[in-house]
Formats: C-alpha cells, sequence, structure tokens
C-alpha cells in the first residue's frame, strides 16, 4: 500500500462512546504521526471531538438525513482522496458511507454481510469496557499486512494502550464562557451537578428522586446545579418544581453547548446521573462523577477518568443489564429499587459528599 497521508474513521455512536474512543485516536496519532487524520461524527457531538488534538478535521453527519443527503455528503468527503478508512462503528450506515467515500483501503468490524465493503475485517474482540474494544482495533490495525510498509517494526511494538482513559481538553474561552453563565445565576464554584437526561428512558433515574435527593442535599448545605440540553428542560424544570429548598437549586438546563458544559462540569465537585453522555464528559475533565446505572452494562459503559469514578447497581435483579430502551418487565426495579436514601448513603461512604 502507498504512503498514507490521509485517514478518515467513521463512528456515528453517542457522546460517550466518543469520548471512549478518545485512547483509540491518541495510539492511532502515535502510529501516524505526520497523517492527516479525519473523522465523520454525529453531528449532535461533532463540537466536543473537534477539541482532540488528535484530528485534523471533524465532519458532522447528521442521521436524520435523507439518501440522496448522505450520498452528497460521501461524494464530498471523498474528493479528500483517502488512503486509509476506518469503521471502528461497524453497522450498515457507517460501512455505506465509508465505502461511498472510497479510500483506497478500507479496515473495520464488519458482520452480517458487511464485510463485503471492507479490504481486511477486524475481528470483535472480547473486551469488557468499550475503551479496550477501541484499543483492541488499533493492536489488529498495527499488525495489518496492508499498513506495510507505512509501519516499521518499532511503530509495531509501540505501547498503544497507555492512555486508559479520556482526557477532554479545550480553549480557555470556554472556561470563561462557564464562569460567566454561573456568575449569571448566582453561582461561582464549590456545587455539585445533578444530570437528569438519559437516551434511553429506562437510563433515567425516576424524577421524583431528583428532586428528593437534591432537597437531602440542599439540607447538608449543598449547592444543586441542574444541567441538561434543551430536550431536558422540560423534565428539570417539573423537578426543580417539586423541590422545597429552592435557595440552594441553580439551572442551567438547555442554556449550554458542548463544550460550555464540559467546562462547567469540570469546576464541578461531583456530578450525579445516569448512564450517559454528560457523565462521561465530567469523567473525561477529570470531575469526580457517582453513576446511577440500571438496564446499561456498568462493565462496558462505566465513566473513566483521572477523578474518583463511582457507580451504583441494583445487584438484586437479575433481569439487568437487559440494554432495553423500556423495562421489558414493566417494573423498573433497576432504578426504581435504588432509592435517593441509597445513593447519599452510599456518597457519604465514598466520601464523595
Amino acid at each position: 500500500m502507498e504512503k498514507i497521508d490521509r485517514i478518515i474513521v467513521i463512528d456515528l455512536l453517542y457522546l460517550g462512546d466518543l469520548l471512549f474512543a478518545h485512547p483509540f485516536f491518541a495510539g492511532l496519532r502515535k502510529l501516524f504521526p505526520k497523517t492527516r487524520i479525519d473523522l465523520v461524527a454525529n453531528s449532535n457531538f461533532a463540537e466536543i471531538m473537534r477539541s482532540n488534538s488528535n484530528l485534523d478535521h471533524v465532519y458532522s453527519y447528521n442521521k436524520n438525513w435523507n439518501t440522496t443527503r448522505s450520498y452528497k455528503f460521501a461524494k464530498k468527503l471523498k474528493m479528500n482522496n483517502y488512503q486509509l478508512g476506518l469503521n471502528i462503528h461497524g453497522n450498515w450506515r457507517t460501512a455505506l458511507l465509508l465505502k461511498l467515500i472510497a479510500a483506497d483501503k478500507n479496515i473495520g468490524y464488519g458482520g452480517q454481510g458487511r464485510g463485503l465493503f471492507l479490504d481486511q475485517e477486524i475481528e470483535k474482540s472480547n473486551a469488557s469496557h468499550v475503551i479496550e474494544f477501541y484499543l483492541d482495533f488499533l493492536e489488529q490495525l498495527k499488525d495489518s499486512e496492508l499498513l506495510i510498509p507505512n509501519l516499521n517494526e518499532q511503530q509495531k511494538k509501540m505501547n498503544l494502550t497507555e492512555s486508559a482513559y479520556p482526557v477532554l481538553d479545550f480553549e480557555k474561552s470556554y472556561h470563561k464562557k462557564a464562569e460567566n453563565k454561573l456568575k449569571e445565576i448566582g453561582l461561582e464554584n464549590d456545587f455539585l451537578v445533578l444530570n437528569t437526561g438519559g437516551s434511553w428512558n429506562s437510563k433515567r433515574w425516576p424524577e421524583e428522586y431528583f428532586a428528593e435527593i437534591a432537597d437531602l442535599l440542599a439540607a447538608q448545605k449543598h449547592k444543586i446545579l441542574f444541567v441538561g440540553g434543551s430536550a431536558d428542560k422540560e423534565r428539570v424544570a417539573y423537578i426543580c418544581n417539586k423541590i422545597e429548598n429552592q435557595k440552594q437549586i441553580y439551572n442551567l438546563s438547555g442554556k449550554t453547548s458542548l463544550l460550555e458544559l464540559a467546562a462547567i462540569l469540570k469546576k464541578a465537585k461531583l456530578v450525579i446521573s445516569g448512564d450517559t453522555g454528560p457523565i462521561h464528559v465530567a469523567a473525561a475533565v477529570g470531575t469526580n462523577t457517582f453513576t446511577i446505572f440500571g438496564p446499561s452494562d456498568e462493565e462496558k459503559y462505566a465513566p473513566r477518568g483521572k477523578g474518583q469514578n463511582i457507580l451504583i447497581k441494583n445487584i438484586d435483579l437479575n433481569c439487568r443489564p437487559c440494554g432495553e430502551h423500556e423495562c421489558p418487565l414493566g417494573h423498573f426495579k433497576c432504578m426504581r429499587e435504588l432509592t435517593p436514601d441509597l445513593v447519599v448513603k452510599r456518597l457519604k461512604e465514598e466520601e464523595l459528599i
């Protein structure tokens, strides 16, 4: 294969998955220090990936685009003349996009016939965590015969697993924006964050539990900041109206960009949330996190970062993790039995509050 000057990577997964890919991109940059490395990412989360110094260009792909718009997007990227395409997502949409972008060689996850679009199919590993899943892809890539003579023996012996967790950095301007937004609501520092959202209904801790834990924490003189996207505003307003101790409650839900949110979470003492994007952002900026796990698998998706990352799960249920968007049994015990009192007790045991 000729010299690799340009690489395109496709990953259209969620925010947490993209953050978990940070060590992968750090390793890829080690292998190809002078190569242009581009990423096609879900348009909802592309902003945060543009802060990754290991990426040269991040292209936003809207998963709501029709076939014609997607085709035009891929054909435009084809003009970049990539030598290597990497599919680290591995579904039909990403397989077709990569085929249309038409890099000289394509390597990635196949399965269900998708391997037909690849020059080399990567074997899916049994790694427990998504980070290790991505890093295993990198190890297989390093040994690929397709990359000869682009990698020398020294590069092949490189340790690409040193970055065991995501580290999210961003421009100083976002710190200033975060400070201004906090000052506007009368908050500066020494606060806890509650994130109520979740990409699935089943990942969301009950609304009344968030109101109850806010009261419990406010009674202990903690300042509580609610965050979230625009889709969370109505739910957060409902929760806030149920809280008795309003003096300790602050709300920036729907009022920040992703990188502004990251800067705000970096200033927090602790972030409490279900398994959803912002908790992984908090971990990636080094803030302590406490994650309430319901249907999702903590072995695969536990937050990782340089702070203290604690989780709680219902150990008495054999039906979890089910990975379902709605409770198949209708009782939602994986979340409902994790009461606010239990969470506060665990927070104290871990000395997080």
